[in-house]
């Protein structure tokens, strides 16, 4: 390998701390818009699982098919909402990811972060960014399905 000047290894070393601190930042965004979006779903599934167990002889039969879809299409929409704000921040991530990977193969030595190249800590950042990516796919889908189970329980005969 060639010798790195002095000048160059100062500079890769600053822009490695530029990258690392954006994708520190951007993974608080993340952190934000994911948390934000799974609170939003668990007040959503909370009330869709009480108005489900609604009794009421007067009106809980239309209570339990209304309101239950209700929150159902609220939280696909949700979910159809968060999902461009959750993909562009990993978009973002996985771009300073490729970055900080093209600053470690132009030459300097980055003793100090060489942890960062290991094989392991790329594939937990992928599956980080995975999880955050298909959750809101995974809640919409959910969403679809307990929009069935409404509609299903709904026109259910009783049982005598």
């Amino acid at each position: 390998m060639d010798s790195v000047k002095p000048e160059e290894q100062e500079r890769a070393e600053r822009a490695f701390r530029i990258c690392r601190d954006e994708v520190k930042h951007e993974y608080g965004v993340l952190a934000n818009r994911l948390n934000s979006y799974i609170t939003s779903q668990a007040f959503l599934v909370s009330g869709y699982a009480i108005s489900m167990g609604n009794m009421n002889p007067i009106w809980g039969s239309s209570f339990r098919i209304c309101f239950p879809l209700l929150l159902a299409v609220l939280g696909l929409v949700l979910s159809f909402r968060a999902h461009p704000g959750i993909a562009g921040v990993c978009s973002v991530i996985q771009h300073w990811h490729w970055k900080q990977d093209d600053i470690f193969q132009s030459g300097a030595s980055l003793d100090e972060y060489s942890v960062l190249r290991h094989v392991r800590v790329k594939e937990a950042h992928d599956g980080n960014l995975l999880f955050a990516q298909t959750a809101t796919w995974i809640f919409g889908t959910a969403w679809v399905v307990m929009a069935g189970f409404a509609v299903y329980f709904f026109y259910l005969p009783p049982k005598s």
